[in-house]
C-alpha cells in the first residue's frame, strides 16, 4: 500500500541525513564548520564569487544540530508534517514539491534582497557580505501559506496563544511580526526576510493553483456511503411486492449467471430486503 505524502516524508529524510553528516564532519573537525557547512550555506559573498548551487542548497541544512540548536531542524521539520500531509494531499506530490523548492528559493531571493540594502545598494558592499543564512523555515513556510489559502478556517494553536487562531489569521499575523523583527538588530540571526519570502511564494502559488487543485469533498467517503446506502434500504422499503419481486428478479438472474461486478447501493438494499445479503 502506498504511504501518504511521499514527498513530504522523502523532503524530512533528506533533512535529517544532511543534519547526521553535518554532526559526523562537526565532530571530525570541531574546530571549523564542517565541509557541508562551507559548500551549502547561502552567503551574498560566496555566491557572487560563483557559488551558484547555494540557493538550492541551503534549505537542506540547519544550525549545527546539537544542544539548543537542534530546535532549528526539529520545529522546522515537525512543522513540515503538520501542515505538509494535507497539503501534498491537495496539490499532488509533483506540485508539492514545486511548492517547496520556489518556497524556498523565494526566501532566498528575499535574503539577498535584504542583504543587498543593508549592503547601500553598491555591488561592492554586497560581494563583502559574507553572511549566511541556512535552514528550510523559507520552503516550510511556503508550505503553511498554501494550507492556510486550501484550509482558511482550520484553527492552529500558536504558542503562547491559549486559544485558537484561524489559520488565515495566523499567517498575516506571522508576516507582520517577521517585518517588525526584521529591524530588530539582536535578532539578526533569525531570516525574517527569507520568512516573508518564503510565506509570500507560497501564497501566490497556492492561489494560481486554488482553481486547479480539486476541492476536498463537503462529505468524507464513509458518511457520504453511509447516507446513499440509507437512501437506497428506505427507497427499497417502499416497494409494493410486485415491485420488489419485478426489480428483483433481473439482479439475481445476472448474479446467478456468474456476471460479478460492484453492487450498486439500491442492488444491496435489494438483496438485503430478500435476506440474501446482510
Amino acid at each position: 500500500m502506498k504511504k501518504p505524502a511521499p514527498v513530504t516524508r522523502a523532503i524530512i529524510i533528506g533533512n535529517v541525513a544532511v543534519a547526521v553528516a553535518d554532526v559526523w564532519y562537526t565532530y571530525g573537525h570541531p574546530s571549523s564548520d564542517s565541509i557541508l557547512r562551507q559548500m551549502l550555506a547561502l552567503s551574498p559573498a560566496y555566491l557572487l564569487a560563483g557559488a551558484w548551487w547555494e540557493p538550492f542548497t541551503y534549505m537542506w541544512l540547519h544550525a549545527p544540530p546539537v544542544g539548543f540548536w537542534v530546535t532549528h531542524i526539529l520545529f522546522n521539520m515537525m512543522t513540515l508534517w503538520i501542515f505538509g500531509k494535507p497539503v501534498e494531499s491537495r496539490l499532488g506530490s509533483s506540485r508539492f514539491f514545486i511548492l517547496y523548492i520556489l518556497g524556498g528559493l523565494a526566501a532566498a531571493a528575499a535574503f539577498l534582497g535584504q542583504g543587498w540594502w543593508m549592503a547601500g545598494h553598491t555591488w561592492q558592499g554586497w560581494q563583502a557580505d559574507s553572511q549566511e543564512i541556512v535552514g528550510a523555515s523559507g520552503a516550510v513556510l511556503a508550505v503553511v501559506a498554501a494550507f492556510a489559502i486550501y484550509f482558511p478556517d482550520a484553527r492552529l494553536f500558536i504558542f503562547p496563544f491559549p486559544f485558537p487562531v484561524r489559520a488565515s489569521k495566523a499567517v498575516g499575523s506571522f508576516i507582520v511580526l517577521s517585518l517588525i523583527l526584521m529591524f530588530i538588530p539582536a535578532l539578526s540571526f533569525i531570516g525574517h526576510s527569507a520568512h516573508i519570502g518564503g510565506l509570500l511564494a507560497g501564497y501566490a502559488l497556492a492561489r494560481s493553483w486554488r482553481k486547479q487543485a480539486p476541492q476536498p469533498p463537503i462529505l468524507t467517503k464513509p458518511a457520504q456511503k453511509s447516507m446513499e446506502e440509507m437512501a437506497a434500504t428506505l427507497e427499497v422499503a417502499r416497494m409494493s411486492e410486485a415491485t420488489f419481486r419485478a426489480t428483483l428478479r433481473p439482479l439475481l438472474d445476472e448474479l446467478g449467471k456468474g456476471r460479478w461486478r460492484p453492487l450498486q447501493p439500491q442492488e444491496r438494499a435489494l438483496l438485503r430486503r430478500a435476506h440474501l445479503l446482510v
